[in-house]
């Protein structure tokens, strides 16, 4: 069995509190975690928090040996994140290959958003002899959490991110994907230098007590999850003085116009359903159709989810979609489902297991918009027809829209689209899942420029400077 150890300032330690993680595919214990005891975690924030602010790090050599560390280990990452997060190979190797890639290309993505400081010689006093600089130092401290439905990509961005732009980090994955964050913490400990791994620590702990001790030490706390734990975590920011950058979950809404090619629309929509086994933040969870089209992508969709296979990842069948993390999720699904019209799918889980879901497509009425506030997190979609402009109560009615897409190839509807839509994330003609490595997730009060700042830019503190001109 993986063990999975804590890796603080460089050393591998052993937690007190023993938990064996099992995975979703079969129920089987997959790591043995030794995790963190509060006291222990308050020992590791007190010593991370007398790591000075560091200057910024030029050396990107660090991550040059990563991605060649990930790739020799490919098949060890591939198999474990598998069995961590359900995942199908297809979907596990992206994650795999897109991790290789951030290390490789991050010096070019630095080199191309900017780090530089902004100045203006202009003021509200013609003449004046400032000089006015939008500017940025570390913040210092960053205490994080990452969730489990984006293993290894997740953790690496914001270890890389927070040291890179001269911060120190305390970072608290999913212990989920306890044996996933094993295998690179073998790889930083091999790769990083120890100046990096003095200002580097990756613990395992009760999240609870992670965030609420974190409070007392962090310069800015950064929480990764579900959006039900959000306010909380805001109002304890708040009454601690502590600036706080919350990510919480969404879904996307695509809305189609009658203009496309029906079946490579249907096509895109499918895939954005099922990556991942429907259970990350952009996963797909209505689709608005134009009424005159609607009939023909109704049935060429629910064509393709009655095909969908699904069965165990780590299986040479390679299924469509593998298991949810647990079978309360699945149950949650299925209660949802019950309130409306079932188009497709069986409101039971699979005889290979009870977080086992096969895709359920619902046909909402016009102003069934309540369905986008249900609490769900997996396989299942609501679709819909509109007529008129009517497609657009569905983007400004959305309360989670981390984002919305269109399939067009009219000109003038994807303008109206862009200006209606209020989401931080605007997908044109494309699958709304398909992402880039370094693109700047949705955030609530972000600590960077606006909602979708480069992750760099958020772990800077921006400040205007004004000085006089020599």
């Amino acid at each position: 069995m993986l063990q999975a150890n804590n890796l603080i300032a460089g050393k591998i330690v052993k937690g007190s509190i023993l938990q064996k993680i099992t995975s979703p595919i079969n129920g089987q214990e997959i790591t043995e975690l030794n995790a963190l005891s509060e006291e222990e975690i308050k020992v590791v924030l007190l010593d991370a928090k007398k790591n000075n602010v560091r200057p910024i790090k030029k050396n990107f050599k660090e991550l040059e040996n990563l991605a060649e560390f990930i790739h020799s280990h490919y098949d060890d990452f591939l198999t474990q994140i598998i069995m961590d997060a359900g995942f199908t190979e297809k979907d596990s190797k992206d994650l795999v290959n897109c991790t290789i890639e951030f290390c490789k290309d991050y010096e070019k993505h630095i080199d191309q958003i900017g780090t530089q400081h902004l100045q203006t010689d202009f003021s509200f006093n013609p003449g004046s002899s400032e000089k006015i600089s939008f500017t940025s130092d570390a913040y210092g401290l960053i205490v994080a959490t990452t969730p489990r439905n984006t293993p290894l990509i997740t953790e690496l961005t914001i270890i890389v991110h927070a040291l890179w732009s001269g911060n120190s980090l305390v970072l608290r994955p999913s212990p989920g994907v306890a044996g996933t964050v094993a295998l690179l913490i073998n790889g930083i400990s091999e790769c990083f230098e120890e100046e990096t791994l003095l200002r580097l620590n990756v613990i395992f702990g009760d999240a609870r007590n992670f965030l609420e001790i974190g409070m007392d030490y962090a310069d800015i706390v950064h929480y990764v999850g579900s959006s039900k734990y959000l306010e909380n975590t805001l109002i304890a920011g708040i009454k601690k003085g502590v600036k706080v950058l919350v990510d919480g979950d969404g879904c996307s809404v695509i809305v189609v116009d009658k203009s496309v090619n029906v079946e490579k629309t249907v096509q895109a929509c499918y895939e954005a359903l099922i990556r991942c086994n429907a259970q990350i933040c952009i996963s797909v969870r209505g689709i608005i159709v134009d009424k005159s089209i609607y009939e023909e992508f109704k049935k060429i969709f629910v064509g393709l989810i009655k095909n969908t296979t699904i069965g165990y990842p780590d299986n040479k069948v390679k299924p469509d979609m593998g298991p949810l993390f647990s079978d309360a999720q699945a149950n949650a699904i299925i209660e949802v489902a019950k309130k409306y019209d079932v188009l497709c799918g069986e409101l039971k889980t699979q005889d290979l297991g009870s977080n086992y879901l096969a895709p359920i497509v619902l046909e909402l009425g016009p102003n069934q918009l309540d369905f986008l506030r249900e609490n769900v997190f997996g396989p299942i979609v609501g679709i819909s027809s509109y007529e008129s402009d009517d497609w657009k109560k569905w983007l400004t009615d959305n309360p989670i829209n981390l984002t919305d897409a269109v399939f067009s190839t009219d000109e003038e509807f994807i303008e109206e689209f862009l200006i209606t839509s209020k989401s931080p994330r605007r997908v044109v003609n494309i699958d709304p899942t398909v992402e880039s490595v370094f693109e700047p997730w949705g955030a609530f009060l972000p600590s960077g420029w606006n909602d979708v700042s480069y992750w760099y830019h958020k772990y800077r503190n921006f400040y205007q400077l004004i000085m006089s001109k020599k």
